[in-house]
């Protein structure tokens, strides 16, 4: 009892309670052991024991936090990459004086309008003002499928495609100017893309649900 109470009053955190009961239960099995001789190092049994619960507890305090970085790295890997995807089709627009759409697709080879963003996306020129691609060659850039429990969507204006045009501003195939908001989640972690009509965009983070 003299362990538990002792690491009750040395560490305040929210640990699971069969966790600790678990670490508690190791080091209190056998107190008499404290006789045995001591190691070459210097230490007994107990020393050993009572170094790798301490070590067992701070990795479990210190798991949620984490994840909870990684989360966050791995949010932000993502978003400076769907980033540049947008900047790079801007760019290729107004240097090449053509159409440059950037679409979701499923297979890396035509666009779709089925599902999310996160099943991946093409960079394609645009030659037929259609949002799809005509010849393969016309593809520039492809990218598959989001890792993990990563989603990207897009709201009505930019659900399916952005596209560029010669001057660098979004606009429909119709001829419409094209402006929208995609927003990128990993569990509640997120980025928000805002997409000006004059082809810019602005990040923001977000709190998913």
């Amino acid at each position: 009892m003299f362990l538990r109470s002792h690491f009750s009053a040395c560490f305040d955190v929210p640990v699971h309670r069969a966790t600790l009961h678990s670490l508690f239960y190791l080091l209190e099995l056998d107190v008499s052991i404290r006789s045995l001789r001591r190691t070459s190092s210097g230490l007994t049994l107990v020393d050993t024991l009572v170094a790798i619960a301490i070590a067992l507890l701070l990795l479990a305090v210190s798991a949620p936090y984490l994840g909870g970085m990684l989360r966050s790295a791995g949010v932000s890997t993502t978003a400076h990459e769907f980033l540049s995807t947008l900047s790079y089709a801007r760019s290729e627009a107004i240097n090449r004086n053509q159409r440059i759409t950037v679409c979701k697709s499923a297979d890396g080879r035509e666009c779709t309008t089925q599902g999310g963003w996160e099943q991946g996306w093409i960079v394609f020129v645009d030659a037929g003002n259609q949002a799809q691609v005509a010849e393969s060659e016309d593809i520039l850039r492809m990218r598959g499928p989001l890792r993990g429990e990563t989603t990207l969507t897009g709201n009505m204006p930019v659900r399916n495609y952005v596209s560029y045009v010669s001057n660098g501003s979004t606009q429909y195939v119709s001829g419409a100017f094209q402006a929208g908001t995609l927003t990128l989640c990993r569990q509640e972690r997120g980025v928000k893309f805002v997409l000006a009509r004059a082809g810019r965009v602005r990040t923001e983070k977000t709190t998913c649900q």
